[in-house]
């Protein structure tokens, strides 16, 4: 395997490990309506003598198909300035929705596609299948909500033979009500929560030397 490819497949992992985005779809947008959405934020590294999160940047969509059913999609930005495209696109399924003390539940099915814009590598595209449940709630006039990730990588690195099978990433945050049609989320996660450590290619901010600590912010516009 050349060093380029190397290189090219820990991106892979960073990226499918940083979280992407924060967890927009908390609530069914409605039937024929639309949600779209602007995230920045990552894992926070050890860098210049300082814990700074990575600039990771995600834009996306949620539209809704049925009253409990969306179709979501986002574009990844950063991964651009490296020669490499980033999307994902999936679909969320609302079976329980909030009313009282009971959360509104989401269930999210969607795969995050990686791939090489180089002329000469061996390994051009990663596929990340990713499942998501989240809970929230309605909670002084916005939504709390909680939840976990789980991201499977098709492929292995040839290079990693202890590699996980499944990455594990619970979440929780906040949806501040900025008006009528905007929201803005904050929201840490727990990326790799099943991930030592010394296993990563860079220095994170862990929780007991498992995983890094992600922090996430996401500006959300309803078009109804």
């Amino acid at each position: 395997m050349s060093k380029n490819t190397i290189l090219i497949l820990v991106g892979f992992v960073i990226l499918a490990l940083a979280g992407c985005a924060a967890h927009t779809n908390l609530q069914p947008v409605g039937k024929n309506n639309i949600d779209a959405n602007l995230s920045i934020g990552g894992p926070v590294i050890k860098a210049f003598g300082a814990r700074i999160p990575i600039p990771y940047a995600t834009g996306g969509v949620n539209y809704g198909i049925r009253d409990n059913f969306d179709l979501n999609g986002n574009l990844h930005l950063l991964p651009a300035a490296y020669k490499l495209f980033g999307c994902d696109f999936g679909a969320t399924w609302f079976p329980v929705l909030n009313n009282f003390s009971k959360p509104t539940i989401g269930l999210q099915a969607r795969l995050l596609t990686m791939a090489s814009l180089k002329a000469d590598v061996d390994s051009r595209f990663r596929f990340y299948p990713s499942f998501s449940a989240s809970s929230a709630w309605k909670m002084g006039g916005g939504l709390f909500y909680t939840g976990a990730d789980i991201t499977v990588p098709v492929t292995s690195p040839d290079y990693d033979d202890d590699a996980v099978s499944v990455i594990f990433s619970p979440f929780f945050g906040y949806r501040w009500n900025l008006g009528s049609h905007t929201r803005l989320l904050t929201e840490i996660k727990w990326n790799g929560a099943n991930i030592q450590t010394h296993q990563l290619a860079v220095e994170y901010l862990p929780v007991a030397n498992y995983g890094a600590i992600t922090t996430l912010f996401s500006i959300e516009r309803s078009f109804k």
